[in-house]
């Protein structure tokens, strides 16, 4: 009797270690299942071949193995002084009334003379130079001879966000929060109340990473995970090849809509940005600047003005064109930085694109507006890419 219990003991050893199970595999889209294993302990530490990726029990023992620094490190950045009256070199606003007519002075309006200009449609700002009054009613000078009703415009109001420099290389992953969230227990798990919910604009550093099905989640302090879906991950890369010991070159990351800026293979500097959106997607590649504007007017030059998809930026500051029309420019625009936003242009920050075109080589004399990049001249590297976000 005690060789039968023991006989059907072993049989149900052995049935919990190897017993089958059928999981959808991720590179099995259409359904076809294949044979898995239960991942016990005795199977995993024997044989981890035959173990899922994730199933039952695994994510319990990988979360078991991560042991967190004790204390938690701080990320190496220096805050950056912050000149709130230099934050741009114009004034700008939106054109919120179209058609709008533009005339030489308003007394040509109150005559009933023509206007010098009339804008049309699509989406127009400019900058403001004066506020002047003129039989009561308020004008706004936006160009030498060129006066709008005050009414018409809307004063832009500018991002104030900025990256970080960063004092040495930063020994883990790092992260902007891009919408407000709570941090979970566990992948997928309870929400854990006890410690503060995340704004947006706030940086964490990246312990750990667990995939769960088609979601990948982010340890980010003690039972702290947070979905991959909202930040924008900042990970140290080596230089592409064409790249010499000790040149700068800028990283531009398409998937998780962040740059980098490095000297050699030392990160200095990182921040979010805003790429071409999908139908127009800015180019990945490996670039050089070959030229750079203090502040240059932008259109677009598909269409004229008249069509809806019309574009008119003026005085768009601190531009480094890098291909054919593509560039780093500031975005006076909008405060959308970490999602796809632009015309195909990498848009940053007022403060990020500042410190950026003063650090990016060439140098541009302060006697010069804009400059066109010769190959004698040192110069940045520009490497577009779009990371993928399962490796």
């Amino acid at each position: 009797m005690r060789r039968r219990l023991s006989l059907v003991l072993t049989l149900l050893i052995l049935t919990l270690v190897a017993v089958p199970t059928f999981a959808l595999s991720p590179d099995n889209k259409a359904g076809k299942h294949h044979s898995r294993y239960v991942c016990v302990p005795r199977l995993l530490w024997h044989s981890p071949e035959l173990c899922p990726s994730h199933g039952p029990g695994t994510t319990a023992y990988r979360m078991a193995s991560i042991h967190l620094p004790d204390p938690l490190p701080e990320l190496p950045v220096l805050e950056l002084p912050q000149e709130d009256e230099d934050l741009l070199p114009y004034t700008y606003a939106y054109v919120r009334t179209l058609p709008l007519n533009v005339y030489r002075h308003p007394a040509e309006a109150a005559m009933g003379l023509p206007p010098v200009r009339t804008m049309l449609s699509g989406a127009w700002w400019v900058s403001v130079d004066d506020l002047v009054e003129y039989e009561e009613q308020q004008w706004y000078q936006i160009n030498p001879d060129e006066f709008v009703p005050a009414d018409a415009l809307l004063l832009a109001n500018p991002s104030h966000f900025q990256g970080v420099y960063l004092t040495e290389q930063p020994q883990h992953p790092f992260a902007w929060i891009l919408r407000w969230v709570q941090p979970s227990v566990v992948p997928q798990g309870p929400l854990n109340e006890a410690v503060a919910g995340l704004g947006r604009y706030q940086m964490v550093t990246i312990f750990a990473e667990e995939r769960r099905g088609d979601e990948l989640w982010y340890l980010i302090g003690p039972e702290q995970w947070v979905e991959q879906k909202n930040v924008a991950r900042v990970d140290v890369d080596p230089p592409p090849a064409e790249v010499q010991p000790g040149e700068k070159w800028i990283e531009v990351d398409l998937y998780e809509q962040t740059l980098a800026a490095y000297q050699g293979e030392r990160m200095v500097y990182a921040t979010l940005i805003s790429s071409g959106k999908s139908n127009t997607a800015t180019p990945p590649g490996l670039y050089r600047i070959w030229a750079k504007v203090r502040a240059g007017l932008m259109s677009n030059p598909d269409t004229t003005d008249g069509d809806p998809a019309y574009y008119y930026l003026e005085d768009v500051p601190w531009t480094m064109y890098f291909h054919e029309g593509y560039s780093l420019h500031a975005s006076y625009w909008h405060d959308a930085f970490g999602f796809r936003r632009s015309h195909g242009c990498v848009n940053l920050s007022p403060r990020d694109a500042r410190w950026l075109f003063d650090w990016a080589d060439p140098h541009l004399p302060d006697n010069l507006d804009e400059m066109y990049v010769s190959d004698d001249m040192p110069n940045t590297w520009i490497w577009v890419h779009l990371s993928p976000p399962f490796e």
